[in-house]
């Protein structure tokens, strides 16, 4: 496959036509990408997809052959790297992964509000209210 690649950087269309042409097939080529895809594992949730807005991104994975196009958050190729829908760290070492499930920060505030509520520790009861 040659490299066309003509991204001035596109932010709402493919910057590659033949890339283009692999999502439209559904990688017909593939099959394991095509499974890929099914179970979400989709550029929108790699690690090395740098969003331009809600459909369309950069791939920053050096090491795939859509390094540098713009692409659908919904396409998918082999060098996919698992992270979330939400913030991507641009690694493939997981320890620098987002925990964050794609959640926002309101999300997660509230829920550490709920746990700290919980390890609060309860006032001491009296002998008479332990009894049954």
């Amino acid at each position: 496959m040659s490299h066309k690649n003509q991204n001035l950087i596109c932010v709402d269309r493919w910057s590659n036509p033949e890339t283009k042409a692999i999502y439209a097939s559904q990688w017909c080529d593939q099959p394991e990408l095509r499974v890929q895809h099914e179970n979400g594992d989709q550029c929108g949730g790699c690690s090395f997809f740098a969003a331009f807005n809600a459909d369309w991104g950069l791939c920053c994975h050096a090491e795939s052959r859509h390094h540098l196009e713009t692409v659908f958050e919904h396409f998918t190729c082999k060098d996919y790297v698992r992270e979330c829908w939400g913030p991507h760290s641009f690694t493939k070492d997981t320890g620098f992964h987002c925990r964050c499930g794609g959640e926002p920060s309101e999300y997660w505030d509230k829920t550490i509000s709920i746990i700290r509520q919980c390890e609060t520790p309860r006032p001491e009861t009296d002998e008479n209210d332990r009894q049954t």
